[in-house]
């Protein structure tokens, strides 16, 4: 297994880690930090494969999600990419696909709405 599908199982078992989560231009496009420090942004594309990339040093997170597509190739970006084609496993695509769809709910503020949800239920 790959390191980066290591991260990103580790990722999905600390939910509780992923915070300042941002949607981006692209429609299903999200920036999230992950243990507070580490920029990221993972993205489904049209062909059901995913996309995330890694943003090292101290890049500002709301400036990243405001550039449009058009622009993206052109504005001066420092990124690490990871696409679930490139890496090609089954277990890539699962997992990004998890990661995907919490931090998802996280920018739709799911975790609040499940946790009211749930807290409604009379103790028997």
């Amino acid at each position: 297994m790959s390191k980066i599908v290591k991260a990103i199982n580790v990722m999905i078992s600390n939910p509780h880690n992923i915070t300042d989560v941002v949607k981006g231009e692209n429609e299903t496009e999200c920036f999230f930090r992950y243990d507070k420090k580490h920029l990221w942004s993972i993205l489904k594309q049209e062909d059901s494969n995913y996309y995330m990339a890694y943003y090292p040093g101290n890049q500002n997170v709301e400036h990243l999600a405001s550039i449009p597509d058009e622009e993206w190739g052109h504005a001066p970006i420092n990124c690490v990419t990871y696409t679930s084609a490139e890496l090609g496993t089954k277990e890539a695509k699962e997992s990004m696909a998890e990661l995907y769809n919490i931090v998802n709910e996280k920018v739709h503020g799911m975790d609040e709405v499940l946790d009211e949800i749930i807290n409604s239920d009379p103790p028997f």
